[in-house]
């Protein structure tokens, strides 16, 4: 089934979650609140959340709210990216997504969206109704791309800071993403190492520096 909309910004909220199986529903980790967690000390995984804001019919500036999981919300960003280079702005253009299986970085079949530019259409919502591209909720991939996939980077973080020869970060890359080539991963692995260190900045370029 395939559903019609328009981004109103791009930049999403991120929250984690936790899946409450007697609730059947997810649920805030208070951890992230720097809270104690009931459901991170009960060892239930933590689940990354990613919210778009979406508008979903002509003329309607009223923002409807769509909930990604972290494998869609890369593919997102990387088509996002793409739409930047090209000197295109996403939220001048009319998607369609359509609820599906994609695949993660790790080669699982997830339920995910999956979305398709619609060329020629006119867009729902003109500019001058949206968000400010000064606020927060706007875009911040317009300032950089991510040279190594966000998914590798999120299972990185605890990582930061912390020293690794090339060999190993390479091996923990190719763990947590199978399905990336060994030349994409030693790639990888070499951007991030400064000095026999992991550097999570370093993940991303800005575009001024590709620009420039």
């Amino acid at each position: 089934m395939t559903a019609i909309a328009q981004f109103a910004y791009i930049n999403p909220l991120h929250r984690l979650k936790h899946w409450d199986a007697k609730k059947r529903r997810r649920v805030d980790c208070w951890q992230a609140r720097e809270q104690k967690c009931y459901y991170c000390e009960a060892g239930l995984s933590q689940i990354h959340d990613y919210t778009y804001g979406v508008y979903i019919e002509r003329g309607n500036a009223e923002i409807q709210y769509l909930s990604t999981t972290l494998t869609t919300h890369t593919l997102f960003q990387r088509t996002f990216s793409n739409l930047f280079d090209k000197n295109q702005n996403p939220c001048d253009l009319l998607f369609a997504f359509e609820r599906t299986k994609i695949t993660s970085l790790k080669g699982a079949r997830v339920n995910g969206y999956n979305i398709g530019i619609l060329d020629g259409e006119e867009m729902f919502v003109p500019e001058v109704m949206r968000p400010s591209p000064l606020t927060p909720h706007q875009n911040k991939v317009r300032d950089f791309k991510w040279i190594v996939p966000e998914e590798i980077v999120i299972n990185l973080i605890d990582d930061d800071g912390k020293p690794f020869n090339l060999i190993d970060l390479f091996l923990k890359i190719k763990d947590i993403a199978p399905r990336v080539s060994e030349k994409k991963a030693k790639t990888y692995a070499i951007r991030l190492l400064e000095n026999g260190v992991i550097d999570v900045r370093k993940a991303k370029e800005y575009r001024e520096e590709i620009n420039g």
